[in-house]
């Protein structure tokens, strides 16, 4: 479906086909401007650039993407990015997919995770980062000041060698 995406209101559209770019249209006085692959072309009304486009690129309008509702999702307090899935408990730390059939598990909380660099605040990190990758971690943590003061007593210890 092709559309047209408004940049300055009644002046100047970017017309897209879905989500690619295809064309821009000014409106200049009495007159729209087209450029389409280079090629500008005059048209005198609305109706004569949707005849072009054989489409109502003025009134549609465009799906919704599909992008990740922004909403507090936690295990037990335990914050999450995402909706969990498939949540289990490892040891100490709750974990959960990120899709129901997902088989990566991430960890729900605030993390501090040691590397050879250093020791780094972490948000929901893969569980095979902190059981396999890094040093060693401290966490989870339900907030992110918690983490913060524990990672800043954490990073003390590793600079006096303990």
């Amino acid at each position: 479906m092709k559309y047209a995406k408004p940049v300055i209101k009644d002046k100047f559209w970017i017309v897209k086909d879905d989500s690619v770019n295809i064309a821009t249209v000014e409106k200049r006085k009495d007159e729209y401007v087209v450029i389409v692959e280079n090629q500008k072309n005059i048209y005198q009304s609305r109706e004569k650039i949707n005849e072009y486009f054989k489409e109502n690129i003025f009134d549609n309008t465009p799906k919704k993407e599909l992008t990740p509702v922004k909403q507090n999702f936690d295990i037990d307090g335990y914050s999450a990015k995402v909706q969990p899935y498939n949540v289990q408990w490892f040891d100490t730390i709750p974990t959960y997919t990120k899709t129901a059939t997902s088989s990566d598990r991430y960890c729900a909380g605030y993390y501090g995770v040691r590397f050879d660099g250093g020791v780094f605040f972490s948000n929901n990190p893969k569980l095979s980062t902190i059981t396999e990758k890094c040093i060693d971690f401290i966490g989870p943590y339900k907030t992110e000041m918690e983490a913060n003061i524990n990672i800043s007593t954490k990073k003390k210890q590793v600079k006096q060698g303990a």
